[in-house]
């Protein structure tokens, strides 16, 4: 016998299984019985996963988070500059309390909003960075270009009241609209893959007049601070308008997905941008003729605005909204057939993919079974109706085959990885 195997005594012999090779432990290692192994395992015709199953893989680039944070930065900056206007009149903490006051329509806007957007949800940043924008960019190019222009119908008229007029009912829809749509057009230029239509269109256009319409009411509530509740009851009968007027700006910008040309965005720029300011026109006149009259004869009233222009635009609104999700409902249960078809999923999963009511379902099944498990499911259904959309936009020659098959290719990856996380266990 060798000399590494004379060192144990015999009762700790190695037990040599029969036709197996014996083994020895290492000169000067203690014995264990780790070393007690009756044969070495046979390599796994089948690779171990050499990741987590519990730890998904990024959705997005760090260059996106990085792009995120630079529109969202922008924003701030915006918010920074007019800080100074929103606190001249009551002071640091009378902006606070409009600012909690003003709260009360994002919310509720929102959760409209985030309905909307329910079929394939967009990154919850791009709708914050929008936000942000609109409260602080946008105002913040409006309260400079609105001034200017009122500025100079003053001097050319010679009366401050045909500037102001003019500032409101011509001025202010041109320059609000355009400054909130410049964020919209900016996502849809660096952000391609999370513009995948008019229903994300809408709801990057109402986030940003969202953040706007918040800014606002800020500032007309500090500068009307002793009447805060009357001014917060006249601002809140209009919480829409802000976003429904940007939100036509980015549903035809949505429309120019559809097109083999990216550069159709600027002719369907054209129709939006009229379609919103027209709207907001509309309102700020028959306010601004209310107002005059109010000051004149006492007598005045916005009956007129809401009937004849803002519940209009309301309910058209939400027949195109309606149509839109019904037709995001179509393409992703038609385009998640094919991959069920191919194998990549099963039949219950692309049913539940396709009804809101499903997918409740699931999340709900994926929080008994932990925080690891719902946020698996999440991003499950998250990847799905994104690998849906991408394969449409592929079918319509909107974006290149190789492009598409990358895509696809990556989403595929996570939808498995988000399986393995929350069917963990299950047999």
């Amino acid at each position: 016998m060798s000399q590494p195997y004379q060192q144990y005594p015999p009762n700790q012999r190695y037990q040599q299984a029969p036709n197996q090779q014996r083994y020895y432990p290492p000169q000067g290692q203690p014995y264990s019985r780790s070393h007690e192994r009756p044969w070495v395992p046979s390599q796994n015709p089948q690779q171990v996963p050499t990741y987590m199953p519990w730890k998904l893989p990024p959705r997005h680039s760090p260059v996106f988070y990085v792009m995120v944070a630079a529109l969202a930065f922008l924003g701030v900056l915006g918010f920074i500059m007019i800080l100074p206007m929103l606190t001249e009149s009551a002071g640091n903490a009378g902006a606070i309390s409009a600012g909690i006051v003003a709260l009360i329509p994002v919310v509720v806007v929102s959760a409209l909003v985030w309905w909307i957007d329910s079929w394939e949800p967009e990154p919850k940043w791009l709708m914050v960075a929008m936000f942000l924008w609109g409260g602080g960019v946008a105002v913040a190019i409006s309260a400079w270009l609105n001034t200017a222009w009122g500025e100079a119908m003053w001097r050319s008229s010679g009366s401050p009241i045909k500037g102001e007029i003019w500032s409101a009912i011509v001025s202010a829809p041109i320059v609000e609209e355009a400054a909130k749509g410049l964020g919209v057009v900016l996502l849809f230029v660096f952000f391609k893959k999370n513009f995948n239509g008019p229903i994300d269109g809408i709801c990057y256009g109402a986030m940003s007049g969202l953040g706007f319409a918040f800014t606002e009411n800020i500032l007309y509530f500090t500068r009307f601070y002793d009447d805060l509740g009357e001014i917060a009851l006249l601002r809140f009968s209009s919480p829409l308008l802000h976003p429904l007027c940007t939100a036509c700006i980015g549903m035809f910008l949505g429309f120019a997905v559809y097109a083999k040309s990216r550069w159709m965005a600027l002719p369907l720029l054209v129709p939006g941008f009229l379609i919103g300011a027209s709207i907001h026109f509309m309102h700020n006149g028959w306010a601004t003729i209310t107002d005059v009259n109010v000051v004149l004869t006492g007598e005045g009233s916005m009956g007129f605005n809401y009937f004849a222009v803002q519940i209009p635009s309301y309910i058209a609104a939400l027949i195109l909204v309606l149509w839109f999700r019904k037709e995001e409902e179509m393409i992703i249960r038609e385009r998640l057939g094919e991959y069920q078809r191919a194998g990549w999923l099963a039949v219950h999963e692309v049913d539940m993919m396709g009804s809101l009511e499903g997918r409740r379902k699931a999340r709900a099944w994926a929080k008994s079974r932990g925080p690891l498990a719902v946020n698996g499911m999440k991003r499950f259904q998250e990847e799905t109706a994104h690998l849906a959309l991408n394969r449409q936009r592929a079918a319509l020659q909107t974006m290149t085959v190789p492009r598409a098959q990358r895509e696809e290719a990556r989403t595929l990856n996570s939808i498995g990885r988000a399986r393995e996380m929350f069917m963990a266990g299950v047999r």
